[in-house]
């Protein structure tokens, strides 16, 4: 019985060597209606090979009308837009980045970190929405992975959080 145990052991943690990185930036919520708001909530749940983060970049995909940033206590929020601004009250350019830094997130520790997007109006899509953790020295864990056609996203290491856009019945 116990050599039994032990094989199933073995074989269970050499099964788990070959996948992918399982701890990396993901969505609270991962499916959402289309052309709604939604509030993207980014759990970050280590550093950098035991650094710790010291900014985060989200990446606003094209299709996203609207992306508001929550700010963070001790961290700075800054924007890049995407073009320019529509006319009338209270227009602001389309986003293209997000960025919080300034702050550090130990490794040992978790946090998350939230923007209000309005999703596209494209049904049963996988939107993949990349981020990049920036830690000391350089280092920097870039989930930016996005699955090419016929490939599933557990053949990558350092896969984008995504949200599936729930079809229309």
């Amino acid at each position: 019985m116990m050599k039994t145990t032990l094989a199933a052991l073995a074989l269970a943690g050499a099964a788990l060597g070959s996948l992918p990185a399982v701890a990396h930036v993901t969505l609270e919520t991962q499916q959402a209606t289309p052309n709604s708001y939604y509030r993207a909530t980014f759990r970050v749940p280590h550093g950098c090979d035991g650094a710790p983060t010291i900014r985060l970049t989200v990446r606003v995909p094209e299709g996203v009308t609207v992306a508001q940033p929550m700010p963070k206590p001790g961290w700075t929020l800054r924007t890049v837009a995407r073009g320019e601004a529509a006319d009338g009250h209270g227009a602001t350019a389309p986003l293209a980045e997000i960025i919080w830094e300034g702050g550090s997130l130990e490794n040992a520790h978790y946090d998350e970190f939230v923007v209000r997007m309005r999703l596209p109006n494209t049904p049963g899509e996988l939107l993949y929405i990349p981020v990049v953790q920036d830690c000391p020295d350089g280092k920097q864990a870039a989930w930016t992975e996005i699955p090419e056609a016929g490939r599933r996203i557990t053949d990558y290491r350092m896969p984008a959080p995504a949200v599936r856009l729930t079809p229309r019945n």
